[in-house]
């Protein structure tokens, strides 16, 4: 009689292998105030809005390679269910210079990882300022995403940290874009520089938010050379050179949590007679107050304008004026799982243009209950 198997060997050439996942479930309800009298219906469904897997393959006790596949499916989008891309592919090589590191591959870019664990924690029902996109759940500028082709050298010390890095620009899920490199030579560097007040910048990152003390100030940029719309690649008008400057500043304690940040931005269309040259403008600020264990409530105010240059007729109009108030209440039910329940409401005085694309509404109101998971 064979004998009974109890498991199935894994095996690698790493030193160890850890495997992780973060899975954002929700139920999402838009409630457009159709101003326009286009008889516009609102939007139910759930949703999948985030659906890591990750390995890390360990070759000494510091440094691994990193693998993370993501499959999204959102209310409003056109992809096929459960399209699934590698969100991140790299390298990590620890103490490669003085108190400093490098990611080599598809990486962290600067910015939106930093305030997604140090600031503004739930990104399972708002993206942050810079990466908001306009669609039917959000409004924002759309001017980055967390992760890109290319190096990203972090720095910890006690009072400062830094990651500096040079991109594709165009970020990891730019399809088309991605052609950037096949005409230009033109990268994108980004920075985030950050002072910690109360000496917690080894732990940048790693603070508990009901534990820990910790207060930061900020500022991070960009500037990406013949960055590229994600629609078409071979028009000369969809090219244009990327600037972004931002300041930032947050403080937590277990009892509550308040953050806040101000960024401009310029898209500077390089052909000299089409295209549109635009100029962002934003702030954002964000808290959270605990006031009894495992329980928090939690409020965000964003504010986006963005402004439109022709080049061949030198006329401006307004993209963009937005506002955007957010509440919710969290509860963490244990270690792994949270639940969030939540409420936004999306205002944009633009007298041109739509929102959304729900065509010709002003205003719309986006209920959301999430269940969060990470192991």
């Amino acid at each position: 009689m064979s004998k009974e198997v109890k498991g199935i060997p894994v095996t690698s050439k790493a030193k160890k292998l850890e495997f992780s996942g973060t899975h954002y479930f929700g139920l999402t309800s838009v409630n457009p105030n159709d101003t326009s009298s286009t008889g516009v219906n609102g939007s139910t469904g759930f949703e999948l809005r985030r659906n890591y897997v990750q390995v890390k393959a360990y070759f000494t006790d510091k440094d691994f390679f990193r693998v993370t596949l993501d499959t999204t499916k959102e209310i409003g989008s056109s992809k096929t269910y459960a399209d699934m891309y590698a969100k991140y592919a790299y390298l990590w090589l620890d103490n490669v210079l003085p108190y400093t590191g490098v990611e080599i591959g598809i990486a962290h870019r600067p910015w939106i990882d930093y305030e997604e664990h140090n600031a503004w924690k739930y990104r399972s029902i708002n993206k942050v300022a810079l990466e908001q996109k306009t669609n039917e759940v959000d409004n924002g500028p759309d001017l980055i995403n967390s992760a890109d082709l290319g190096f990203n050298f972090k720095t910890k010390t006690e009072y400062f940290t830094s990651e500096i890095g040079i991109f594709n620009g165009e970020g990891y899920h730019a399809d088309k874009a991605a052609a950037n490199q096949e005409n230009s030579s033109d990268l994108s560097l980004e920075w985030r520089l950050t002072g910690h007040l109360l000496g917690s910048g080894k732990k940048v990152g790693k603070q508990v938010a009901d534990k820990d003390t910790y207060a930061h100030i900020s500022t991070y940029g960009m500037i990406s050379k013949n960055h590229k719309d994600n629609d078409v690649v071979e028009n000369d008008a969809a090219e244009y050179d990327r600037s972004i400057y931002g300041i930032h500043a947050v403080y937590n304690n277990p009892m509550f949590l308040l953050a806040g940040q101000y960024y401009i931005a310029k898209d500077d269309a390089q052909n000299e007679s089409v295209g549109d040259s635009k100029d962002y403008k934003g702030w954002s600020i964000n808290g959270e107050l605990r006031p009894v264990k495992n329980w928090t409530v939690l409020a965000r105010y964003d504010v986006s304008d963005i402004d439109k240059k022709a080049k061949l007729t030198g006329n401006e109009s307004k993209l963009q004026d937005m506002t955007s108030a957010l509440v919710g209440v969290a509860y963490k039910y244990n270690k792994n799982v949270t639940f969030i329940a939540s409420g936004k409401q999306i205002t944009d005085d633009t007298e041109t243009s739509a929102p959304s694309t729900l065509a010709g509404v002003k205003e719309k109101n986006v209920y959301m209950f999430t269940t969060e998971v990470k192991w």
